[in-house]
């Protein structure tokens, strides 16, 4: 009933048989004496010990299972899915597509939809694209037969998407429009109004250093405009992208053009209406030179973006989008490119508001001049102390959660924090990254507070950056002596308590189609100080002073103390420190050091956002023709397979050549209170502060 494979604990529980005896069984009589079936070994899952088996032959398994009548059959699924949800408990994901099997077979529609599902999600997460299709195709089955209306469309969009990233673009248009004529048809529905919060959502963060789109790239910054504005399509819970400002869409020549029609209703907090020059305005300041958004090249799909930005033309109409009226905005690409509607989920592409912009120049973010569109509005800026937000009426969409306002207390020391977490005064308490909690403090307080405890990894890679434009860095040798003389798996176990992943693979993290496990420089100091001896520097000897800048928080500098010891060890060189704010250590690579502490968290699930992108931000002075020659050809591909090939050979140019050190692997880490009853978590994001539920306590 298994399958060609099966675990004898399950046969065992299904059939209500001891263990011991019928392990004895197949051992024995059915492996040895009959040669029915060959032991597989053992899997170990938490605290099971997994004994798998297969059959000598699939028709040995297929004869048992049709000799089953129906009703057998069905009611033997049921108990399989069952004990397999028991014996996986916590680690469901991986047996997704056995478990959506199961229940399908046992004709348990609910439980089948929510397998099939997370197998389809966690496929279009890999870009396996057909697995994705066919998972998402028997899910809505189900549910159009259960008249859920409101699932049936969001998978409906998980399906376009899926047919979009593989550039099937006919059938993602097909897909897109039933998705987008079940929501009018009503299905998409109200979520059902819920009681206030008792108080608002209280979280530590840290100070944004703007509250422009077009301008915003820090993580903070970030967060609070995803609450001030929203773009023309969303990020959804389960990584979809779903309609927002555009109500719906058309994508045309083979997907070098796209359509998007706004809704009518959407308005900005001043009273004004939204239109799509609005957005044409938006993205043409991004591209604008003199504007100096640093998100500029993530623009650069789009016709004769790039023309435009690098100067080559100072003509703005150039550039591929137009409003055609008020309520649509015509999008031209430079070729088909599969990411794209997840480009649309990015703070860049959200509009600004053109009145307002012309009137108050750089000014237009101050609090009494600023107009936004998203679910919240920015009520009081205390800079340094707290920022409070409170819901915007004229909200276009849906908030799903009950929070009517978000207080977010920023320039609190780690342990400040961790008091006031203690006390009830927060809600959510970030572990990592903005709340400058060194790791000793990170471990203490998931230990006090293990049932409030979250982790989840995040699309993001942590490490050392190198300026190869001057001495001593611009010699390939002198960085790869660095990148060996460290271990990187001691570094995250043992500094870092295991709340990162060992940056052991290339610059594309885990989690994200493309990622290279293991091809990272191993921690070998001998070959290290040969390295260093050959570029002139044996035993350290003339080598020059150099700096290595971080950003001014306990996590960092606790990192950078053990750094400097490996190096200290394996190749008697001094290195100087220098921290700062993070405001000013965004623009550090304005005027790149010898060493600074990078890091990139995905804008969108492709590899071209790390290999493209993150290393254009960090690194834009080193050249390599053959890692560009890939990194373009695989940008204009449309077989998925092919394009991963490519960024593959890409990122192994980069860990070669020690252009960048990957340090970690990012996790998320945050407490969060029992009463916070809904808080959704992805990997590229987890503010959806508009659909937060807090319950009364």
């Amino acid at each position: 009933m298994e399958g060609e494979d099966f675990t004898a604990q399950v046969v065992a529980r299904v059939q209500e048989l001891q263990e011991r005896r019928l392990l004895r069984t197949l051992s024995r009589e059915l492996e040895k004496r009959h040669s029915l079936v060959h032991e597989q070994g053992e899997v170990q899952v938490d605290r099971h010990l997994l004994s798998r088996y297969r059959f000598a032959h699939a028709l040995f398994q297929r004869y048992l299972y049709n000799d089953l009548s129906a009703g057998e059959r069905r009611l033997l699924h049921g108990e399989i899915a069952e004990v397999l949800e028991e014996l996986y408990a916590g680690r469901t994901e991986d047996i997704t597509v056995q478990l959506a099997r199961h229940y399908t077979e046992a004709g348990e529609a609910d439980k089948a939809v929510e397998y099939l599902l997370l197998a389809g999600d966690r496929a279009r997460s890999l870009y396996a694209h057909q697995e994705a299709i066919d998972a998402y195709q028997r899910a809505l089955g189900f549910l159009k037969e259960l008249g859920e209306c409101e699932r049936a469309a969001r998978t409906l969009m998980k399906l376009g998407l899926t047919y979009h990233t593989a550039f099937d673009f006919d059938r993602a248009r097909e897909a897109y429009e039933e998705g987008f004529a079940l929501r009018q048809r009503g299905g998409r529905g109200r979520p059902a109004i819920l009681a206030a919060a008792p108080h608002a959502l209280r979280i530590a963060g840290s100070e944004p250093l703007t509250l422009d789109p077009t301008l915003a790239v820090d993580g903070s910054s970030i967060i609070i405009v995803d609450q001030l504005f929203s773009g023309l399509i969303a990020l959804g819970p389960e990584m979809e992208a779903v309609p927002d400002v555009a109500a719906s869409w058309e994508v045309a020549d083979e997907g070098r053009r796209y359509v998007f029609h706004l809704r009518d209703e959407v308005m900005w907090s001043d009273g004004r209406p939204l239109t799509a020059g609005d957005f044409e305005f938006a993205w043409k300041r991004v591209l604008d030179p003199a504007t100096g958004s640093p998100s500029a090249s993530l623009l650069y799909d789009v016709k004769g973006a790039r023309a435009f930005h690098q100067g080559q033309t100072p003509d703005p109409d150039c550039v591929g989008v137009r409003s055609l009226d008020d309520t649509t905005l015509m999008v031209e690409l430079e070729g088909p490119t599969g990411y794209f509607l997840y480009l649309l989920t990015c703070a860049y592409t959200y509009p600004v508001p053109r009145h307002v912009v012309e009137t108050h120049g750089d000014r237009w973010t101050d609090a009494q001049h600023l107009v936004t569109n998203g679910p919240f509005r920015l009520l009081t800026w205390e800079r340094g102390a707290s920022l409070s937000l409170t819901r915007n009426p004229s909200y276009h969409g849906q908030c799903e959660g009950n929070v009517q306002q978000v207080e977010i207390l920023v320039g609190q020391e780690g342990a400040n924090l961790l008091a006031l977490y203690g006390k009830d005064d927060l809600d959510i308490l970030p572990l990592a990254g903005m709340t400058n909690l060194a790791p000793d403090e990170v471990d203490a307080a998931r230990q006090r507070h293990a049932a409030d405890y979250i982790s989840l990894p995040e699309l993001n890679t942590a490490g050392i950056g190198f300026d190869v434009s001057r001495p001593p860095f611009n010699d390939r040798r002198v960085r790869r002596a660095f990148a060996l003389a460290v271990d990187r798996r001691w570094w995250a176990d043992e500094v870092h308590r295991g709340q990162f992943f060992p940056g052991t693979g290339g610059f594309v993290p885990p989690g994200m189609p493309g990622h290279s496990p293991d091809i990272g420089l191993p921690y070998d100091p001998e070959q290290a100080r040969r390295l260093m001896a050959e570029a002139g520097y044996p035993d350290g000897d003339a080598f020059p002073c150099v700096t290595l800048v971080l950003p001014d928080a306990a996590r960092a500098t606790a990192a950078f103390e053990q750094l400097q010891q490996h190096w200290q060890a394996a190749l008697s060189v001094e290195i100087a420190c220098e921290t700062m704010e993070w405001g000013a250590f965004e623009l550090v690579k304005e005027r790149l050091p010898h060493l600074f502490f990078q890091g990139w968290a995905a804008d969108y699930p492709d590899p071209d956002n790390f290999l493209r992108v993150g290393l254009l931000y960090h690194q834009a002075e080193w050249r390599n023709e053959k890692y560009s020659r890939l990194v373009e050809q695989a940008r204009r591909l449309t077989d998925q397979a092919a394009r991963m090939k490519l960024y593959r050979q890409a990122d192994r140019i980069l860990v070669e050549e020690a252009v960048f050190l990957p340090l970690a692997y990012v996790r998320s880490h945050l407490l969060l209170k029992p009463w916070v009853k809904k808080y959704p978590l992805l990997p590229m994001k987890s503010w959806f502060w508009k659909d937060v539920v807090i319950e009364p306590h």
